[in-house]
């Protein structure tokens, strides 16, 4: 397999030094330790990961905080099936997070397939099983993978009292979450929202046998436990600080962060991923003379069991800190995974860090890599906010070489789909060429960032970005609706953005200046192209497009007559709005290159 290689002489001598004093020992022995933990949120092991990580900072001289926020966290212990009118033996059965605790029987129905809400590119425009008919008193048998969090909704408001998943992996179902509620805890107005039925998911040739027996002239009748714990519990949430002395008037910061809890010992998801934040820490600490901004390093809980719970508390309780101050938003989870030599189908970002990533990638490793829409997922619960962000996943195993091994597609572990999720995710399947080469990517990027005397964000590629997406909706819209309102003024924003930066990076704007109206066109563009709710809120953890406020023409697809009306009076309201964020964004511009006046 070839070697990716290193452009030095693309790097600066800082970055040449953070990259020389990356080393394994510190991360490797995180790892060796963390894979005698099973850290589900809310346990003991979980308590002792996060020791582990505070002792570490004490030993290295690295300052942090440790917060003990009550998270709303739902662990699952066990789930069974049992045929009533079959001889039936099964593998593995395995409940999801926030299913319902109960148990349930009746006659099962083969429902057929359903896309994955967060990883498929499905763009069917009706809802979830729209073709299936009434469910009063059955349980559902989907073929759906990563179950879509809709998919399970709309079974149920069908009348399901249960949801069986058929996985893709034939030796045990993967782990995961049913709840659409961000960070966990909803509204109080929103308790509904979480689901009321259990839900179990089994591996792919059991799948298969209750599928035939299920469509077959006899049926299929099957009892359905769930056993899991859901309630509010204290995780421990670590935040190292790590301040720039460079410029000690300079109060902003990056935030680089990833979460510790796991499914089982989780070494690629996200062991690797603390074991790359605990060296950044260390690496950053060491060279803070020559740091402009300041970094905060910080490790979640609540990951995989209560829909980002850790990160949203933090985006909940810092909030005005990180709308004012946060220049940049950097998830680091599942890097290393071994065999994974390039960044082209897991790797995201946001449109105007295109450049940088994609630099960076080029200068410390030379591997190909690929821009990727930030699905609504990993740890990106500060796209409410406005705040840029880059990464999500990490490094990924070629396609060919993922096709050739069997896997399936996965969201994690470089796409290796026998780690992602399942008991083994083991320290065999990270490599350590692979993680040192993806730590040094993040201690470059991070530091473009830290020491950008104009922040390195392309926000006139952003509007371009924007624009595409409008113009699809247009085609899609057709006659129903007008989008030109919105797309003449992304052109007129880009032009003027464009000559704002060329004007900024030439010193003909002063950089504290021009990086406040960076920051500020972060807040309106940044939230345009990811998120509908307020700044301030949390937007479901369903699938999502570009623009999202606009999503609903696709409506128009499968809607007409009095239904389209429908559609055309929300987007309508919608325009009104985004038109009015469009013309803050300008003002944006044009007060800093007019000098307000």
């Amino acid at each position: 397999m070839s070697r990716p290689t290193t452009n030095r002489d693309a790097l600066s001598q800082f970055e040449q030094r953070l990259y020389d004093e990356a080393s394994l020992d510190e991360p490797w022995n995180l790892l060796e330790e963390f894979s005698t933990l099973n850290r589900v949120s809310g346990s003991a092991d979980e308590v002792a990961a996060a020791d582990y990580v505070c002792d570490r900072l004490d030993a290295t001289g690295v300052t942090y905080e440790r917060y003990e926020p009550e998270l709303y966290i739902s662990q699952p212990h066990d789930a069974t099936i049992e045929t009533l009118n079959k001889e039936f033996e099964s593998g593995p059965v395995k409940t999801v997070s926030f299913s319902d605790s109960t148990t349930v029987s009746g006659p099962v129905e083969y429902v057929g397939a359903a896309g994955g809400d967060l990883l498929a590119n499905d763009n069917d425009p009706r809802e979830p099983y729209h073709d299936v008919g009434d469910l009063t008193g059955k349980i559902a048998l989907a073929k759906a993978g990563s179950l879509s969090i809709r998919a399970v909704s709309k079974l149920s408001e069908k009348g399901a009292i249960g949801v069986i998943t058929i996985h893709k992996h034939d030796r045990e179902p993967h782990n995961g979450i049913a709840t659409p509620i961000w960070g966990g805890a909803p509204r109080y107005d929103e308790r509904n929202k979480i689901p009321d039925v259990p839900i179990a998911n089994v591996n792919s040739p059991d799948g298969e046998t209750l599928m035939k027996w299920a469509e077959s002239d006899v049926g299929l009748e099957l009892e359905l436990s769930t056993d899991l714990t859901t309630e509010w519990m204290e995780c421990p949430v670590v935040v190292a600080e790590i301040e720039g002395e460079a410029d000690p008037d300079n109060d902003d910061f990056a935030l680089l962060h990833g979460h510790y809890d796991s499914w089982y010992v989780g070494i690629t998801d996200n062991a690797t991923g603390d074991a790359g934040l605990l060296e950044a820490a260390r690496v950053f600490e060491e060279h803070s003379d020559k740091l402009e901004r300041n970094l905060r390093v910080a490790w979640w809980p609540g990951h995989s069991t209560g829909r980002y719970a850790g990160s949203t508390w933090y985006a909940d309780e810092f909030a005005q800190e990180l709308a004012e101050n946060c220049v940049a938003q950097v998830n680091m989870d599942s890097p290393g995974a071994k065999d994974a030599t390039e960044y082209k189908d897991m790797s995201c970002w946001c449109p105007e860090a295109h450049d940088l990533v994609g630099e960076v990638i080029d200068d410390v490793t030379g591997a190909p890599y690929g821009e990727q829409f930030p699905f609504r997922a990993g740890d990106y619960s500060f796209d409410n906010l406005g705040i840029t962000g880059f990464f999500m996943l990490s490094s990924s195993i070629p396609a060919d070489i993922r096709e050739q091994r069997g896997y399936h597609s996965v969201g994690g572990c470089g796409g290796n789909s026998d780690a992602w999720h399942v008991s083994t995710d083991t320290m065999d399947k990270a490599g350590e060429e692979e993680l040192l080469r993806d730590i040094r990517v993040y201690l470059v990027s991070v530091a473009r960032v830290l020491n950008a005397d104009v922040l390195p964000f392309d926000h006139a590629r952003n509007a371009a970005k924007l624009r595409e997406a409008v113009k699809r909706y247009d085609d899609t819209a057709g006659d129903h609706f007008d989008f030109s309102p919105t797309v003449d003024r992304l052109d007129t924003l880009e032009a003027e953005i464009d000559a704002f930066q060329q004007a900024a990076r030439a010193g003909e704007i002063e950089p504290v200046t021009a990086n406040e109206a960076i920051k500020s066109l972060s807040r309106v563009l940044t939230r345009l192209y990811l998120v509908e709710r307020g700044q301030f809120e949390q937007d479901s953890a369903t699938g999502r497009e570009p623009f999202p406020r606009y999503s609903v023409a696709r409506k128009f697809e499968i809607v007409d007559g009095d239904e389209a009306k429908f559609v055309e009076t929300q987007l309508t309201r919608e325009q009104n709005t985004v038109i009015s964020e469009l013309e803050r964004a300008r003002d944006i511009v044009t007060d800093v290159t007019t000098g307000g006046a």
